[in-house]
């Protein structure tokens, strides 16, 4: 097993994407209180940290709880939109932090897309820079990308971009949308995906990426949406692996642990061979009613080889 505690260090942030799942509300923790934090995940025995928040590189003590976090032997990591990463000395502060990698957020190769999706003008030159400072100081970098209704087409195409200008990245993250967290706007909404569109996409660039030895995951889309591909399932694979992993949360949530990684199951759900390593279709009722969920049929060896595959990967 692998589980992961994900600490948001802030709420606030210098994008305003439509979609964000954590908005702000102007909250942070003090440098104590994230030490604090690390060393109560050093006793549960966890395998890792991730700096998350609205926007953690805006923190002052980042750089410090990383450095800390080294110290006691942690592997830490950061999840950003890279604005910050735009500035040199800063990625050369963290890099003496000895953070050695971070994910970032591009959510298409069209600038004019990226910058809508963000709210904020300039962030796609910013983060190509970004990415640009980060690989030169030899900071692994690691691709994230939300799957909305504005990039379903060219999912396939945003990868391919990336991989020839960038081709040291090596991994990629891609996720589906939490409508219940985001924003409550006619714009925000707007950006639910069209499942069938963004699958045809999806497929094309995980094949690119198997082909060319690159991993991936994909979140929060279920089964049979991805069909081939179900091992990248971060839900199936913390399902196979029994996993879990603890949020600590700058709201009511507070720290919240998560073990169960199925959604509601649905009437197509109860019909399909997939239904036992699938965590289904998150907040279906209230959101992604219009999405036609897909029975499959496939063979008990088959089911195996899923299983196999992900329990022979770290």
């Amino acid at each position: 097993m692998a589980n992961i505690w994900y600490i948001q260090v802030n709420r606030y942030c210098n994008n305003q994407c439509h979609f964000c799942s954590n908005p702000s509300n102007w909250k942070n923790i003090k440098y104590q209180r994230g030490i604090e934090l690390i060393d109560d995940f050093i006793k549960r025995k966890y395998h890792g940290i991730i700096f998350t928040g609205w926007e953690p590189t805006l923190s002052p003590d980042l750089s410090k709880w990383i450095a800390y976090a080294n110290k006691k032997w942690i592997d830490c990591r950061i999840i950003s939109n890279w604005m910050q990463c735009a500035n040199l000395e800063y990625v050369k502060e963290l890099k003496d932090s000895w953070l050695r990698l971070i994910h970032f957020s591009l959510y298409s190769y069209i600038e004019k897309i990226h910058d809508f999706l963000t709210d904020t003008p300039w962030s796609y030159k910013k983060i190509l820079k970004a990415i640009q400072n980060t690989l030169k100081e030899w900071i692994d970098v690691q691709l994230n990308c939300v799957i909305n209704k504005y990039n379903q087409e060219h999912l396939d195409k945003t990868v391919k971009f990336v991989v020839k200008y960038f081709p040291q990245i090596r991994h990629f993250v891609w996720n589906n949308l939490d409508p219940q967290m985001m924003r409550q706007t006619d714009i925000a909404l707007s950006t639910l995906p069209d499942f069938g569109i963004a699958s045809k996409s999806l497929l094309k660039w995980l094949d690119f990426l198997e082909k060319s030895w690159r991993t991936f995951r994909v979140e929060r889309l279920p089964l049979c949406y991805m069909r081939g591909f179900e091992f990248a399932s971060t839900e199936t694979r913390k399902i196979v692996k029994d996993e879990e992993r603890i949020v600590h949360f700058l709201d009511f949530r507070d720290s919240f642990r998560e073990e169960e990684w199925e959604h509601e199951r649905w009437e197509e759900c109860k019909k399909c061979d997939l239904k036992w390593i699938c965590a289904g279709l998150y907040e279906k009722k209230a959101y992604y009613n219009y999405v036609n969920l897909i029975p499959q049929k496939i063979s008990r060896e088959e089911k195996e080889k899923i299983i196999e595959k992900i329990k022979s990967e770290f």
